[in-house]
């Protein structure tokens, strides 16, 4: 039988790097609330179409934090890098493929959903450049699965508050034109939120070389391919 505090221990890095994300939309809705309904309506549609797309990447991550830890546990840990580096890969080339898919088709997905013109043009506007947050986002969260997987949680903590942070100052400073820069709307919301995640990126690969042992881990090279590894992580994450 697991105890309380072992399944808090689990459950709760999880929990958190939803709420970071979450945490991105409400912050974006919340300021454009003070800019107009329509730009509160196509921050709103926008950011659900984001976390949909998320979700992916989340499952995905999942899979790969309980394939970590699994080498963790055996005490396999050079083991460890490579699977989180080809998840990394993996999930990069599903980022471009996301990126292309929302370009081609977003707009079609959202004429079903909107029926307003003035919120559907917000909401485009919104994707055009929320989108290339999924390219940070989607390695975030194999970051999430690295220190959850070799249990060193507190760092994530850590980093949802910077992105937060880092997020409510570029939304105030990009929506309203503040310190200097141009007053962008529904466009500030989104570049803001993408920044922020680029941020998170950032604090991860900065923490990770200063304070985990690299070639301990078998980060400190890149591994080849290995489709029995990517299946596994796969097999995991999938259902």
């Amino acid at each position: 039988m697991y105890t309380n505090k072992q399944i808090w221990s689990v459950s709760y890095p999880i929990l958190l790097s939803l709420l970071a994300q979450n945490v991105i939309n409400v912050t974006d809705t919340a300021f454009l609330g003070h800019v107009s309904e329509v730009a509160l309506g196509a921050s709103a549609m926008g950011g659900l179409f984001y976390i949909c797309i998320f979700t992916i990447a989340f499952g995905f991550s999942t899979g790969s934090q309980i394939v970590i830890a699994r080498r963790n546990g055996e005490g396999r840990y050079s083991d460890v890098g490579p699977v989180m580096i080809q998840g990394i890969m993996f999930l990069l080339l599903i980022a471009i493929l996301m990126f292309g898919f929302t370009k081609a088709f977003g707009g079609n997905i959202m004429r079903l959903l909107v029926s307003s013109e003035s919120i559907y043009e917000g909401t485009m506007e919104f994707l055009d450049w929320r989108i290339y947050g999924f390219f940070f986002s989607f390695v975030n969260v194999m970051f999430r699965a690295l220190y959850i997987g070799i249990t060193r949680t507190k760092v994530l903590t850590i980093n949802a508050v910077v992105m937060a942070l880092t997020n409510v100052i570029l939304d105030y400073a990009l929506i309203f034109g503040k310190f200097g820069f141009p007053a962008l709307g529904i466009a500030g919301a989104a570049i803001g939120s993408s920044l922020a995640e680029l941020v998170s990126l950032l604090f991860f690969i900065l923490y990770t070389r200063s304070r985990i042992d690299c070639c301990k881990y078998g980060l400190d090279r890149i591994p080849k391919f290995r489709l029995d590894v990517l299946k596994r992580m796969l097999n995991v994450s999938f259902w």
